[in-house]
């Protein structure tokens, strides 16, 4: 403070700072604009007054020494009157990609999967789907080995509670293989023969009756389901091949879970990506598809997951990794991370970015910064 000038303090009410003053004014920035700073009367020979209008408010001031700021500040003004040309709304980018994309993608779940696992990507892949309807038209379907309801629950693990949400699949492991097989998702009757019961001929006097009990199956197991107007259905048919399959991780994947393990093996090489979440990339590396390739998984259950594929080549240090069309990601959360990192690399950095701000979702983009494998003391750890 200047010698002579007083402070803020030793101000009666009558001679609040200007400062003060205008907190409590109303219509700060409709009166700043017409502020303007008269020559220093003799009584303040520290201060300068300031006018509104015509006006003199001789307890409203400003020492010399913070008057250059006052005045950069005014500059400001003109922005303040316009906020919505400077803080316009994000507007939604176009995908990057003009190749044809995936627009089948599948689901994998089994008991006591990892919720954030699957609710995480899926969220970010249920925005896609809706900011994007009218570029693409995405289905979706969740596979498992029965068309039973599947918990999160960890009945039999960490006590005796059955705590947890439920998934409903749509089709199982079996049915969709056996569509496969049919002729690239025919209409019924065009499939091409083979000697599975299932798909014989009806004038055979079995296959026919196969079919029919398999169909009275699911409509049974429809009305046995709860629904509603959002939930689907098991169906007899599929319109597609499954393009993008999402495996999670969890509890469950301590299990032997031979048939996820034997569908993932079978149908990843039809698939244009495969994304696995936590402890998920076990079901990858059991089934012998991260073989010599670059993998990632869940820093807490590292010791377990790594010893379920002996020849993976397991990156401690990593918030995700991408190898060919496979993505594996870090634990739980780092799976809301490697959607995004698939929606920029298939649709587009902006796109993602977007998606993200629409989320209100702070993304991690750099796939190598991972504190959690220092945290979990996994060999190999980069210390960040």
């Amino acid at each position: 403070m200047e010698s002579g000038a007083r402070s803020s303090s030793q101000y009666s009410a009558s001679e609040a700072p200007w400062r003060l003053h205008c907190q409590r004014t109303t219509k700060v920035r409709s009166c700043l604009p017409e502020l303007q700073l008269l020559p220093t009367p003799t009584t303040y020979p520290h201060t300068n007054f300031i006018r509104s209008g015509t006006t003199q408010h001789p307890h409203l001031f400003l020492s010399k020494t913070t008057k250059s700021t006052v005045m950069r500040s005014l500059t400001l003004l003109p922005l303040l009157a316009a906020p919505s040309t400077i803080f316009a709304a994000p507007q939604q980018p176009p995908f990057a990609n003009t190749t044809k994309l995936p627009t089948h993608y599948g689901l994998l779940v089994f008991p006591h999967f990892q919720a954030l696992d699957v609710f995480g990507p899926m969220d970010v892949f249920n925005t896609l789907s809706m900011l994007y309807s009218n570029y693409t038209t995405m289905s979706l379907s969740i596979l498992s080995a029965t068309y039973a309801p599947v918990s999160t629950g960890m009945q039999g693990m960490h006590g005796s509670g059955n705590f947890g949400e439920s998934i409903v699949p749509t089709i199982t492991f079996k049915d969709y293989l056996a569509q496969e097989k049919n002729s690239s998702y025919s209409k019924p009757g065009q499939g091409s023969n083979n000697s599975d019961e299932d798909e014989e001929p009806c004038d055979d006097g079995h296959g026919g009756h196969a079919v029919a009990k398999r169909m009275m199956r699911m409509q049974k197991r429809q009305h046995q389901m709860p629904t509603n107007d959002t939930m689907p259905h098991p169906t007899p048919s599929l319109k597609s091949d499954i393009e993008v399959l999402l495996v999670p991780g969890g509890g469950g994947t301590r299990q032997p879970l031979p048939e996820e393990i034997a569908f993932v093996k079978h149908i990843y090489p039809k698939l244009k990506y495969i994304i696995s979440v936590c402890t998920g990339s076990t079901i990858l590396s059991r089934s012998g598809i991260l073989d010599g390739r670059n993998a990632t998984t869940n820093k807490r259950s590292w010791p377990w997951a790594v010893t379920q594929g002996p020849k993976v080549n397991w990156i401690p240090t990593a918030r995700w990794t991408e190898d060919g069309n496979i993505f594996t990601s870090s634990g739980i959360s780092a799976g809301i991370d490697v959607a995004y990192a698939f929606i920029s690399r298939v649709y587009g950095e902006e796109v993602a970015h977007y998606l993200s701000l629409s989320a209100e979702y702070d993304r991690e983009t750099d796939m190598h910064h991972d504190p959690y494998a220092a945290i979990w003391d996994v060999p190999g750890a980069t210390p960040q």
